[in-house]
């Protein structure tokens, strides 16, 4: 289709909802059941600044380590206070390539020995196939990075040259380990996180195809502008009607080719982002945000003696948690403005806050404004 008529958002029998992908996402009741009892479902966990890569869009700008980097038992410490707080799955997002962690094999060994899953960011550039068989066997679920299928583009987003070959290959080490053959077709266990922009948009059908011919969840964001993207990707960021016509062009082909029905104004397509109910992000410093985006250690309004006091080597993450800042958070669906606010579909979206964030203050909004803020990706 055109994109010129939005497609009903009534549920229909005919179709199904899209696959989840595990430790990853949560059916929204869910989410909302975890935030009414008080719990957590995840936390989503630096570990190393260090990278074989340099993506243009990365909101770490990641690259060379960190002096004060935390340590594996402050991390295993860090996973074992989740596990307490009812975390059941603990995405290791990295902060750079999180492979690259000397002690990455014992940190998801002991995510998996404490019955939690084990959920990876990864660019698979050092997925060889006897690592993508150890992350299978610890029940893991990763999330790999695939921009684009056109190896020019790829290595210019990645900003390293020979980066798409070798991204590529770890993809096929991780089919060829079993990643592509699910148990339960509804609860996949790879995923591949693309990051849409002017230099990919060309592209979004034929990407979106690899991934679900491939039992692969494909996890499509918006351009958020922070972190590097501010200088290396500026004009690089869609309109609103760009990101409405190439949402309604892959969810008209998920209807017709895969019998797949989803709401079209969620962040993720294909996916609502509800983490702000759930989860809580550890920076590789320990500080603790709502999201990777949200960068409220950042803000001077919130810190205290010139120090943010949110981290976990100053306050357990229980008490962080329950803190009343957090709680503002967990409880952003009830704080919404312009036209979030009140929108019919609460129930399973409540936008983008990362991004809200991101806008709010760029444009000098203090941090609870900004992350109420109005959606910016919707067009509903």
């Amino acid at each position: 289709m055109s994109g010129g008529q939005p497609l009903s958002t009534r549920r229909d029998s005919r179709f199904t909802r899209p696959p989840i992908l595990v430790g990853y996402t949560f059916e929204p009741a869910e989410a909302y059941r975890a935030r009414d009892e008080e719990r957590l479902l995840a936390i989503r966990l630096e570990t190393n600044r260090s990278c074989n890569l340099r993506c243009r869009y990365c909101y770490a700008i990641s690259g060379k380590s960190l002096r004060n980097e935390l340590s594996l038992n402050v991390l295993a410490d860090v996973v074992r206070q989740a596990k307490d707080l009812g975390a059941q799955s603990i995405v290791v997002i990295g902060g750079g390539e999180p492979t690259l962690h000397p002690r990455f094999r014992p940190l998801i060994a002991l995510i998996h020995r404490l019955d939690m899953v084990p959920m990876i960011f990864t660019n698979a550039m050092k997925t060889t196939p006897a690592l993508a068989g150890f992350l299978f066997d610890c029940n893991a679920s990763v999330m790999t990075k695939l921009d684009s299928l056109t190896p020019a583009t790829q290595d210019f987003l990645a900003g390293v040259s020979g980066a798409f070959d070798r991204m590529q290959q770890g993809i096929e080490n991780l089919l060829a380990a079993g990643f592509g053959k699910p148990s339960d077709p509804h609860r996949l266990r790879l995923g591949a996180s693309f990051v849409s922009c002017r230099a990919n948009l060309n592209e979004v059908e034929n990407i979106w195809r690899f991934c679900r011919q491939r039992n692969i969840f494909p996890n499509m964001e918006v351009l958020t502008p922070t972190g590097r993207a501010k200088d290396e990707l500026d004009g690089q960021g869609l309109t609103l009607d760009e990101i409405r016509r190439y949402k309604l062009r892959i969810l008209d082909l998920d209807r017709r080719e895969y019998g797949l029905d989803w709401l079209p104004y969620t962040p993720l397509a294909a996916s609502g982002c509800l983490q702000h109910l759930y989860s809580l992000y550890v920076t590789i410093e320990g500080n603790v945000r709502p999201c990777a985006p949200a960068k409220f250690d950042e803000h001077p309004s919130l810190r205290v003696g010139g120090v943010y006091p949110h981290n976990i080597l100053r306050r357990p993450l229980a008490e962080i948690y329950r803190d009343e800042l957090f709680q503002y958070v967990r409880s952003i669906d009830r704080h919404l403005e312009g036209k979030c606010r009140n929108c019919p579909h609460n129930d399973e979206c409540i936008g983008c806050r990362g991004y809200a964030y991101s806008v709010g203050v760029n444009q000098g909004l203090q941090p609870r404004q900004a992350l109420a803020g109005q959606c910016l990706q919707c067009f509903r």
